[in-house]
């Protein structure tokens, strides 16, 4: 297993380019659902005032690049575990390290505070608009039972300055974290899929296991966390 640091990746990848994010235009499905969900009867107020037109429309070249991630039925997980060689973003809550496959994170940003949604769980945070895609940031420390102190919660922005924005299935999601790591390059047989009870956290988001030296890292399932958003 081989590591490089963050910055020498993120330097590597134009990942916050329009052709990345999507850039406006039309919403997807997945955010269609997200807002019918959570945004309710203010659902336009809320658009308006995180800059985001409610009533947008076009952008079929934006909505086309985004439909591939609609329409894919294969979960990541299943597309992981036959890549020979992964690589994953290390990053901590707390004194517990986690990592995320590269292939489904858009950017890493600083910590940026959401307008909060009264009709969304604890767990959802609120939203952002990042660059014109409806967001919704999760408190990743809420779903895997990770508390400093031994508390049973977390208040935003106070431990976690940072986002990694994933995208998936049409849906731009950010995940709060405190820091980021380092990333990994890891060969398969390095990978535990297995997961095991005893790990100490809610096992419900966690696919897999990374050693890293002589620790195992937990690996976060992106696409289980995007289900729990959309279903809940």
């Amino acid at each position: 297993m081989t590591q490089r640091s963050p910055e020498e990746y993120f330097r590597q990848h134009d990942f916050g380019s329009e052709a990345a994010t999507g850039g406006g235009g039309e919403f997807t499905a997945a955010e269609r659902a997200f807002m019918q969900k959570y945004l309710g009867v203010e659902e336009g107020d809320i658009l308006r005032r995180i800059g985001i037109d409610p009533a947008r429309a076009g952008g079929a070249g934006v909505a086309a690049g985004l439909a591939g991630g609609e329409d894919e039925a294969e979960t990541l997980e299943a597309r992981l575990r036959r890549e020979p060689v992964l690589q994953m973003v290390g990053f901590f809550l707390g004194a517990q390290e986690f990592a995320v496959p590269t292939e489904a994170v858009q950017e890493v940003i600083k910590y940026s505070a959401p307008t909060r949604l009264p009709a969304a769980p604890s767990f959802v945070a609120g939203i952002v608009n990042l660059r014109g895609r409806v967001t919704p940031l999760v408190r990743l420390r809420e779903l895997l039972g990770v508390y400093e102190g031994g508390g049973s919660s977390a208040s935003a922005g106070e431990e976690d300055k940072f986002i990694i924005v994933c995208r998936r299935r049409g849906l731009q999601m950010g995940m709060m974290i405190e820091r980021v790591h380092t990333m990994y390059r890891v060969p398969q047989q390095d990978i535990d899929w297995a997961i095991e009870a005893h790990l100490g956290i809610s096992v419900d988001f966690v696919s897999g296991l990374l050693k890293a030296d002589e620790r195992l890292v937990s690996i976060v399932s992106v696409d289980k966390i995007l289900d729990c958003v959309l279903k809940r």
